[in-house]
């Protein structure tokens, strides 16, 4: 098994960290996104920092997927036509 999530954003990466740690030790690659948008961290209420340490993800010690969207922080990055999608 191999985990694709390079598209999923932060809340897909979060879900599948939470699924992978729920597989038996079977998968040979864990692919998440990089997280190379500055306001990524600005748009949850908690990131590791880092994600990947030693070749290794931390199940995270937090209630549901272990991050939350904070939709007034995200708001301010939706394109023009988007801006009501959170109202």
């Amino acid at each position: 098994m191999a985990p694709h999530g390079t598209n999923n954003g932060l809340l897909g990466m979060a879900a599948l960290v939470q699924v992978t740690a729920t597989l038996p030790d079977n998968y040979i690659a864990f692919e998440y996104p990089s997280g190379k948008e500055p306001w990524w961290k600005e748009v949850v209420d908690w990131m590791p920092d880092p994600i990947v340490k030693d070749g290794f993800i931390d199940v995270w010690d937090r209630p549901g997927m272990g991050i939350n969207l904070v939709p007034e922080a995200a708001k301010k990055y939706l394109r023009e036509e988007d801006q009501a999608f959170f109202d």
